[in-house]
């Protein structure tokens, strides 16, 4: 498995990241009463659709696809509509530890910044999306609560990224290029996490 490049051409016109919840349903025949099990191990979904270019861009971006191999490589990619938080949290931020399986992280970052519901943070190789707006306390410890659930203990002091937080995806669609006479048309991608 290699980790593939995205080209300089990979700029989507239209993006989305969606998360996969695992889970499983039971529904009792006769009461009609129902069970769901959360299977904890939530993935992301992206789509991007990326517009006409040169031939030139498209032939990079066509190239892109095939070395992708089918699912066989990787790319990183982190929500391209939000490649930075709409808080205020910037700087170094650490991680205070925290459980696999937990909904939420402590972090520790400077007195006052906030994150916004929707925001995207990264910690050990996991992506995460902040549930509601949170603002850092006096003493700088932010209660983060998140989306989805942490599939793996994180360590005390571990950096937490919000600039491009970025995981790997396996793309899972086979896109076709289609050329013209001075231009390429576009195409639209789909992606899924690879979860090691």
């Amino acid at each position: 498995m290699t980790l593939i490049a995205l080209p300089p051409a990979f700029r989507p016109e239209s993006f989305s990241m969606t998360l996969a919840v695992n889970q499983r349903a039971f529904s009792s025949p006769f009461g009609g009463s129902e069970q769901v099990v959360d299977l904890l191990n939530d993935r992301w979904t992206a789509n991007a659709v990326l517009p006409r270019g040169s031939q030139g861009d498209v032939a990079a971006r066509e190239a892109f696809a095939g070395a992708m191999r089918g699912m066989a490589n990787t790319c990183l990619l982190w929500h391209m509509a939000r490649s930075q938080p709409r808080g205020t949290m910037r700087g170094a931020p650490t991680a205070q530890a925290a459980a696999a399986g937990a909904g939420s992280l402590t972090v520790n970052t400077v007195a006052g910044a906030t994150l916004l519901a929707g925001d995207m943070i990264g910690v050990s190789g996991l992506l995460l999306q902040v549930a509601t707006d949170v603002t850092a306390n006096g003493s700088g410890v932010i209660v983060v609560p998140l989306v989805n659930r942490l599939r793996r203990a994180v360590t005390a002091g571990t950096a937490v990224s919000w600039n491009k937080p970025s995981v790997e995806f396996r793309l899972v669609s086979s896109p076709s290029f289609q050329f013209f006479y001075g231009y390429g048309e576009g195409a639209s991608l789909d992606f899924v996490e690879a979860v090691p």
